[in-house]
């Protein structure tokens, strides 16, 4: 007899321990639904700019001393990764542009050594027919990423 006691004694302080911890855990550390509410949703992911390529393009510059002589500049636009399919569907139309826009160009003054920053004022040149394009904001920068002069 004492041992079926001692049976339904352990078996009641193994629900009472195990209740106690179910309570313990549901009223310490479960999350309450406040607390599941107020939790603000993961940021999105940030989208990394995309960068299209342009075909070379031809300019005049004028070093200092030297006669004038024609260099490639190549170019990439900026833009973020949604407005892609806009650009590339209107792509000719830039290029087309931007070969008028160079077209009307003097020849750029520049030092006997020239170097990529000599030509910045390209970038600023081709800014509005980039806006007038695509429209305002579709692309984020004209980037200007080498000059390559030809061989005489």
């Amino acid at each position: 007899m004492s041992k079926i006691v001692l049976i339904i004694v352990a078996v009641v302080v193994l629900l009472a321990l195990g209740g106690g911890g179910a309570a313990a855990y549901f009223l310490v550390f479960a999350k309450k639904p406040a607390e599941v509410a107020e939790e603000a949703p993961p940021p999105a992911p940030v989208k990394r700019p995309a960068f299209i390529p342009l075909d070379p393009f031809s300019v005049w510059v004028e070093p200092e001393g030297q006669k004038p002589r024609e260099v490639i500049v190549i170019f990439h636009l900026e833009a973020p990764p949604d407005n892609v399919p806009e650009i590339n569907s209107k792509m000719h139309l830039l290029r087309d542009r931007y070969i008028r826009e160079l077209m009307k160009l003097e020849p750029i003054k520049v030092p006997p050594r020239f170097e990529t920053k000599d030509l910045l004022s390209l970038k600023t040149i081709l800014r509005q027919p980039t806006d007038d394009v695509m429209g305002k904001g579709v692309v984020t920068q004209v980037l200007l990423l080498n000059i390559v002069a030809p061989l005489k």
